[in-house]
């Protein structure tokens, strides 16, 4: 008997999400800028790095799509899943009746195929399953198909994101799979199919695929466009060409935002700086001071993120003390409530007073004979970071603490002060990645704790380690049900802001401009539907669900 978990989530509905009215028009040509700067190279090989964007959920999809947004699963390829009892086991439900845009039908045969490309070559394995614990993958009736794992981990499951599958009757006569840039039409079971003869250098087009299989709230095959013209460009030319209306979908860096871009057209030129990677106060808490709770959380109340980030303009996004997403807020709700500190100076200076502190002459806390003046590390070059660490200088100056901006050089040496501990505070970045368990097994997981001077084999961590989110990081990945997963990440999430081993303060941004002069649906901080990154499996739920104005 086998445990099921059905994704209920019915990919055209959660797409469309209310976002339209009752006609939807369809039609138009989407201009999107390429992230790759210079010129377009023709490959659409889902298994090379330097494929282009569009050949990755465009062309070729994946069995299932983990939104970062919202951490919950939606069905593609796959309309459903089961786990074993055991949990060693994991059963795709395949979509009948799905054809790739040569006309063949899609079938588990082409699943089996694509993810024994990466078990004969582990560079063609891009979701990095054969290395993550798959140990096998067998088909025992049509349309499903079944992985064996060697231990139990439930979140292996979102790798499957980064599946995509190919055509076993066109990749099967492939010499090598992993150079091969394709020949002529790239067949895909995606909603687009490259426009013939458009390629170019410095642009070219997909048209909509009139088969393709989801179907939106008009009845008809999504997509609601019929066209998505891709143009390079570079970072000093995006900003006059956003000002131009030259661009319906951007994602590059642009300085004075409100004045360059939207300025030129208030009602229809719009942007989004959804979270991206966190940036934290990285206090070593293995070291003087900050080997003392009170001190870390002076720190805490010291700490201004708005202000940092508005000295900074960059487009960085303040952080709660619980460094997580928005979208992730609710799971911190419990822990914010009880153990939260609030932008205090006083409370700072009562907290540093209670450690047994006083000022000295110079106006630095004291004890001892020790000041509390300290090195605070940002590499160098980093301008934005360096501006907002002489902010975080001022601030701290203000309590008593004097923090005295020093650069050093990335990768060497500050990753290795990072990775062996030899620092007191520093700016540290935490990855984010596809959800809140992601981002806490990497930052606060005892597996990355090292002693003073031994490398703790990442460099995300403050040298700090609790037991019980341990045990709670690998309870996670024996579940399955989402519920029982987010309550374990809110009693981790509370613990973190109970014991605060560090300081989060500010999120570098998602660029993402968009234009409302043709098109209208697209995600934002209303309407978070989707991460806006136009790489890999992000961008689809966007290019289905935007339409005509």
């Amino acid at each position: 008997m086998k445990k099921v978990l059905v994704i209920l989530t019915i990919v055209s509905l959660v797409i469309s999400a209310s976002l339209f009215a009752a006609e939807i028009k369809r039609g138009g040509t989407l201009r999107i800028t390429s992230i790759k700067q210079g010129i377009l190279i023709e490959n659409f090989n889902p298994f090379s790095p330097n494929t282009n964007e569009m050949a990755i959920g465009g062309f070729y999809e994946t069995l299932i799509y983990f939104n970062p947004m919202t951490g919950r699963i939606m069905d593609w390829l796959a309309e459903s899943y089961e786990w074993s009892d055991d949990l060693l086991e994991l059963t795709f439900n395949l979509r009948e009746g799905v054809l790739w845009n040569d006309g063949m039908l899609f079938t588990e045969k082409d699943v089996l195929f694509t993810v024994g490309l990466g078990k004969d070559n582990r560079a063609l394995d891009v979701a990095n399953l054969w290395s993550t614990g798959v140990t096998g993958v067998r088909s025992d009736e049509p349309m499903t198909v079944t992985f064996t794992f060697s231990s139990v981990d439930t979140t292996i499951i979102q790798r499957f994101s980064s599946l995509f599958i190919v055509p076993e009757h066109i990749w099967s006569k492939v010499d090598d799979p992993l150079t091969w840039i394709g020949e002529g039409i790239p067949v895909g079971t995606g909603p687009f199919i490259l426009k013939e003869g458009s390629f170019s250098e410095q642009s070219f087009s997909v048209v909509r695929n009139p088969n393709y299989w989801q179907i939106g709230e008009d009845g008809k095959p999504l997509p609601y466009i019929d066209e998505v013209l891709t143009l390079t460009t570079t970072n000093e030319q995006v900003p006059l060409r956003l000002a131009r209306g030259e661009f319906d979908w951007a994602g590059y860096f642009v300085a004075n935002i409100d004045e360059v871009f939207v300025k030129a057209d208030p009602e229809n030129f719009k942007y989004w700086l959804p979270e991206g990677n966190l940036v934290f106060l990285n206090l070593n808490n293995l070291k003087w001071p900050f080997d003392s709770y009170n001190l870390r959380a002076a720190i805490a109340a010291a700490i201004d993120p708005f202000e940092i980030t508005r000295i900074m303009a960059s487009g960085a996004v303040p952080a709660s003390l619980a460094g997580v997403k928005a979208s992730y807020l609710r799971l911190a709700e419990k822990g914010l409530g009880e153990y939260g500190i609030e932008y205090d100076p006083d409370y700072a200076r009562y907290l540093i007073e209670k450690e047994g502190y006083k000022l000295n002459r110079s106006g630095i806390y004291e004890k001892d004979g020790k000041a509390l003046s300290l090195n605070l590390y940002v590499p160098t070059g980093w301008t934005d970071w360096i501006m907002g660490a002489e902010e975080v200088a001022r601030q701290l100056k203000e309590i008593g603490i004097e923090a005295i901006v020093t650069l050093a050089a990335w990768p060497s040496p500050y990753k290795d002060m990072m990775f062996n501990g030899n620092y007191e505070m520093l700016f540290g970045i935490s990855v984010t990645g596809t959800s809140p368990y992601y981002q806490f097994d990497n930052w606060v997981h005892s597996k990355h704790w090292a002693p003073i001077g031994e490398n703790a084999g990442n460099y995300y961590g403050m040298r700090y380690k609790n037991d019980r989110i341990d045990e709670l990081l690998d309870s996670y990945k024996k579940q399955t049900d989402p519920k029982a997963q987010d309550e374990i990440m809110e009693e981790v999430i509370t613990i973190f802001l109970r014991d605060l081993p560090s300081v989060p303060m500010f999120f570098n941004p998602v660029w993402f401009e968009y234009s409302t002069r043709n098109f209208v649906g697209w995600p934002s901080a209303e309407n978070p539907y989707a991460e806006p990154r136009p790489t890999g499996m992000d961008k689809m739920p966007i290019l289905l669900s935007i339409h005509l104005r």
